[in-house]
């Protein structure tokens, strides 16, 4: 028994880490399954989470040399963080080079998430370039450590740095990583970049919406542009792009402590603004 579990009457256990929580249950047919990470009563299930769960599904059907390096999923009902999900696996493609997969992931018979991802074989020799540069912060071991939901984030530490724009209730930049180590494995690994690449939100930037937290998100995109260690620090930086239609989308990237971009996202949520406080602030 891992002792980093906790046991529920004796029986039901439910992952306290990231590892554990991509540990799912290889089944027939490119089905598999992830267990329930609650015993607590019905509440909703992390989109980071299932995300990274149906990368995991689809890395585990892939060639061996095949690194994941983008995602694209669509969040379409609440999750419940009690139930089990089941992970279905359409092979689109194995190429000579890449991998197409998409993953459906199902609790009872609705589809919580799918997602379209793409893997390839690495080439070490291409040349390499980024437009963006590490924004001056403080580094982590200079911070202290931020609060978060541990029944959504697990193992995950966050530490805050200042930051000279303002926000309104959650960080829209943070130092993030994995304290459990995962495995010594390039797509276990993006699986973790993907769990944490939705712990923030470039919303909380965006003007007049300050109901902002976690949002509900409807759909979101990681580009992995390169290996990282989710064990290590990484930095991720969001900023808003558009509201509209009660919907607003942000994009942002992740970067390593030695000002390397791993990852880029982009994502939209939806919000809601009160009608007479949007009439109040229009008209002045």
């Amino acid at each position: 028994m891992s002792l980093t579990r906790e046991v529920f009457d004796g029986e039901q256990l439910t992952p306290t880490t990231v590892a554990e929580v991509l540990h799912i249950k290889a089944l027939p047919h490119d089905r598999f399954r992830a267990d329930p990470v609650s015993v607590t009563g019905r509440r909703t299930i992390y989109g980071g989470q299932v995300a990274a769960q149906a990368l995991r599904a689809a890395s585990l059907t892939v060639p061996e040399d095949r690194v994941a390096h983008s995602i694209h999923g669509y969040f379409l009902l609440a999750g419940d963080a009690s139930a089990p999900i089941e992970l279905r696996v359409e092979r689109d493609r194995d190429g000579g080079r890449y991998s197409g997969r998409r993953v459906t992931a199902v609790q009872g018979d609705g589809v919580i998430f799918s997602m379209s991802c793409s893997f390839s074989r690495p080439k070490p020799d291409a040349p390499e370039f980024q437009a963006a540069e590490l924004p001056r912060v403080q580094r982590p071991d200079e911070l202290d450590t931020h609060q978060l939901n541990a029944s959504r984030t697990f193992d995950v530490e966050a530490r805050v740095p200042d930051d000279t724009r303002p926000w309104y209730r959650w960080p829209a930049r943070m130092w993030l990583r994995i304290r459990e180590p995962l495995a010594d494995d390039p797509n276990m690994r993006a699986c973790g970049v993907v769990f944490l690449s939705d712990l923030c939100t470039g919303l909380s930037r965006a003007p007049q919406i300050e109901q902002v937290g976690l949002l509900p998100s409807v759909d979101h995109a990681v580009w992995l542009h390169r290996g990282a260690d989710p064990n290590d620090w990484l930095l991720i930086d969001l900023d808003p792009i558009a509201t509209a239609g009660g919907r607003g989308m942000y994009s942002g990237h992740l970067y390593n402590t030695q000002g390397t971009i791993v990852a880029t996202l982009a994502q939209e949520s939806l919000f809601d603004i009160p009608r007479a406080r949007a009439e109040t602030r229009s008209a002045t």
